[in-house]
């Protein structure tokens, strides 16, 4: 019986829903790219974006929320409103989501950003490629398969339905933000989730790369007896290990990293033509003779991080509708204009 029921999860874990969901401000820059980001996440099997009452943009939209952000102590024109504070935003997306038919229609979860080129196709081959890894673990990361799950793909992060379940459970206290006129440091932290008091960045910011580690693997554990498993790197394009030091694929490929001409917009398609070149390759002995041939220095002396890159679902800053585009094209055979 014991085998039946594991071949049972592991054939609905391969039809898994995904459920994709952003928070942005809505600024110029963030609606040059939401075109293309509407094009990747109408391929999840649901999607959301979150911005806040005073956004710009249609006050209706299909694919939008709008929630209360509090007072922050510079005015939303301000270039530095919600600088590395980006949870103030999402705490409250958090409750709307929590609290809404989206959790129990969908197993699994993607908190990404504008600025990532997102495969929901790839993400859906990758948590299952998490997931076994698990499986080949410890005794500690077999048994947390079962249980509440974030995946940390950089800074995009991959939660299970139990993980959603387990924060809505104690949301009356996990949900609690610091008030623009409360006591002590919460008027600085205004908006921030109250459980990073005396954290990391705690009151000056609230980033979600440094709050969804706190949450998955100090205060839920600490505090609510929760253990979450939680693989991967909260730095995009590190690479991370299970227990038994066996390779989880890359989550997320930082073009801040790029080896070609840095962060300039033809270095970044040369890159995405590179990965998309890469996943061609059955091995990796192959992928290096490739690079061994390549009239770039760049590329001859960086294939393994290409080559780590090839299945990657995430790529961080892209900053123009052309790197989305190409990535779109390239790595998610998606000729749509």
């Amino acid at each position: 019986m014991e085998v039946l029921h594991c071949e049972a999860a592991l054939e609905l874990e391969e039809h898994l829903s995904l459920f994709c969901f952003a928070w942005t401000p809505r600024r110029d820059y963030d609606e040059q790219l939401l075109g293309e980001t509407r094009k990747q996440y109408r391929k999840c099997d649901g999607h959301i974006f979150y911005t806040d009452h005073a956004a710009p943009g249609p006050q209706k939209e299909a694919d939008f929320m709008r929630v209360i952000v509090p007072k922050q102590s510079v005015t939303r024109k301000d270039d530095g409103w919600l600088y590395h504070r980006n949870m103030v935003g999402l705490m409250p997306s958090w409750n709307h989501l929590l609290h809404s038919d989206f959790v129990h229609q969908h197993d699994w979860f993607i908190n990404s950003e504008l600025d990532h080129f997102l495969s929901p196709a790839r993400a859906k081959e990758t948590i299952l490629a998490y997931l076994k890894g698990l499986r080949e673990g410890t005794p500690e990361e077999q048994a947390s398969v079962d249980g509440p799950i974030m995946l940390m793909w950089g800074n995009a992060f991959v939660f299970n339905r139990k993980m959603l379940l387990a924060v809505k459970s104690q949301w009356n206290v996990l949900g609690r933000i610091a008030l623009p006129s409360g006591p002590g440091e919460q008027a600085v932290a205004a908006g921030c989730p109250m459980f990073m008091e005396n954290e990391a960045e705690w009151p000056q910011s609230c980033s979600q790369d440094v709050v969804y580690p706190v949450l998955a693997k100090v205060i839920l554990p600490k505090f609510f007896n929760v253990t979450v498993g939680a693989p991967g790197s909260a730095g995009c394009g590190a690479g991370s290990k299970n227990g038994n030091q066996q390779d989880f694929p890359l989550g997320c490929w930082e073009l801040h990293l790029n080896p070609i001409d840095g962060e300039k917009e033809d270095g970044a398609l040369q890159a995405i033509k590179e990965l998309a070149q890469m996943s061609h390759f059955q091995d990796a002995r192959q992928a290096r003779e490739y690079c061994q041939r390549h009239k770039l220095v760049a590329v001859r002396d960086n294939c393994d991080r290409f080559w780590q890159g090839r299945k990657v679902p995430l790529i961080h800053h892209l900053h123009t509708v052309s790197e989305q585009k190409l990535a779109r094209q390239l790595l998610d055979h998606d000729s749509s204009p």
